[in-house]
């Protein structure tokens, strides 16, 4: 549990941090179609950061270190709509603000303050009060807003305090029993709409919400899959792709991969062995002061042995990993940052996930790297490599003309239709070994081969 002496504590280190008073933005509500019936409500993640406040359309002035919370007050009829609900005094109490106003006093407040720095947050009207109350051209993510303040925010949420690694490791133990349910209800003859409900209603059940949409799929070479189309046949892979988030906002970010049937064939097995391998020696060096840009080249160079041991790599590992050829089959960056986003501060983009130190690639396969940072303790991660067959990068005409001396690209055609297999865990960095915050979820061969099948589905 977050505290609310925690988050004051966060935003004392931020006031002392930045020079001037700051204005913190969370997000409102938004029209799923009509007013009555507003879209899923997320708080802003930096805001929630600073305050734990999950009221919509709320902000959060700082001034001279004292802090004082903006909301609405509940309306008259909300005792008949929605139950008693706290007064504005009351919410204030609870998440630590010395005071609390009304919002439409925030205006008046905010405007005669010279030096406001603030942040866009993904709602657009609440990014537009921020930039007329600050003179900020601020878009978001684009647009960020002010330097000081930005780089004071990514200071301190990149490294994970204790209360926040117990969040993670909660979010982690629903994802955990998750996973095991939807192993354990997939068949031939299943569809993935199944696996998904099972997966997402267990989340549900044990009072945590989806950080984002579940991947459940047996076309995991499609890497951002969220159609469930699909009946579920003998010989297939399914891959799950998914996470819990704890109503602090952490979450959990867990990917597996087993076979439909319950067996691996030959070669699932040999191509899941190598991704398993990857991973570990990935996981590994997920030490601190190690540039996670040696923790991808490391699972690359694993996959590619792999890859040239199946025949589809026609030169050294070495020589395929320095000229980026694995990545046909292995497209994406090994990880992210994790935290109260899934894909954590990305929103802040490369100032915020690249060392100063160190430029992006624009090599296929590494230019999608996303994150390039050394390590230190406190900091989560995800590792996540893979293996997929993409038709579509198969035919490529310009990949196939850049890497033709190097992939062998008609024994790789052989292999249309495998789909796709990633193994993905939350790490995080201690001051020695890394901790796999996920390792109950099973990912040995033995271990999903007992699971998957063993129970009935509930939808017959």
């Amino acid at each position: 549990m977050i505290t609310s002496a925690e988050h004051a504590a966060r935003r004392a280190v931020l006031s002392e941090a930045v020079d001037g008073p700051i204005l913190l933005m969370g997000n409102g509500e938004q029209a799923r179609n009509l007013p009555l019936t507003p879209l899923p409500f997320r708080q802003d993640s930096t805001f929630l950061y600073y305050t734990g406040c999950q009221m919509p359309g709320a902000a959060a002035l700082l001034i001279d270190g004292q802090a004082t919370l903006f909301a609405e007050p509940p309306a008259d009829d909300d005792a008949l709509w929605h139950g008693v609900v706290e007064t504005l005094a009351e919410a204030a109490e609870r998440l630590g603000f010395a005071q609390a106003r009304p919002l439409s006093e925030l205006e008046d407040v905010a405007s005669g303050l010279s030096g406001l720095q603030t942040l866009s947050v993904p709602d657009p009207t609440q990014t537009r009060i921020a930039s007329r109350l600050s003179g900020l051209d601020l878009e978001y993510p684009d647009r960020a807003g002010s330097v000081e303040l930005v780089d004071a925010v990514i200071s301190q949420r990149k490294r994970r305090s204790a209360a926040e690694l117990g969040e993670m490791r909660a979010a982690v133990e629903v994802a955990d029993a998750a996973h095991r349910a939807a192993m354990a209800i997939t068949r031939p003859g299943a569809h993935e709409r199944e696996i998904r409900a099972i997966f997402d209603g267990t989340v549900m059940a044990h009072g945590m919400a989806h950080p984002y949409g579940s991947i459940v799929t047996v076309q995991g070479e499609v890497l951002h899959n969220f159609r469930y189309v699909n009946e579920l046949e003998e010989g297939q892979l399914l891959l799950l792709d998914g996470g819990a988030e704890t109503p602090s906002g952490y979450a959990s970010d867990i990917t597996r991969t087993w076979p439909v049937s319950g067996r691996f064939t030959g070669r699932q097995r040999a191509a899941y062995a190598a991704v398993l391998a990857a991973q570990e020696a990935a996981i590994d060096l997920v030490r601190p002061g190690v540039r996670y840009r040696d923790v991808h080249h490391a699972a690359c160079l694993v996959l590619a042995r792999f890859l040239v041991e199946e025949e589809l790599l026609r030169c050294s590992p070495e020589d395929a990993v320095a000229a980026g050829a694995h990545a046909v089959f292995f497209p994406h960056g090994v990880g992210h940052l994790i935290g109260l986003d899934v894909h954590d501060l990305e929103n802040f983009g490369d100032r915020a996930c690249y060392d100063p130190r160190y430029s992006r690639s624009e090599d296929f396969g590494t230019a999608w790297l996303r994150i390039d940072l050394d390590l230190e303790p406190g900091m989560v991660v995800t590792v996540e490599p893979g293996f997929y067959v993409v038709p579509a990068i198969l035919h490529d005409p310009a990949i196939r003309e850049r890497f033709a001396g190097l992939v062998d690209f008609e024994e790789a055609l052989s292999w249309t239709g495998f789909g796709g297999i990633r193994i993905e865990d939350d790490v995080a960095v201690t001051a020695g070994a890394p901790e796999v915050l996920s390792a109950s979820i099973p990912k040995e061969v033995a271990d999903l081969e007992a699971l998957v099948g063993t129970r009935e589905s509930p939808f017959g």
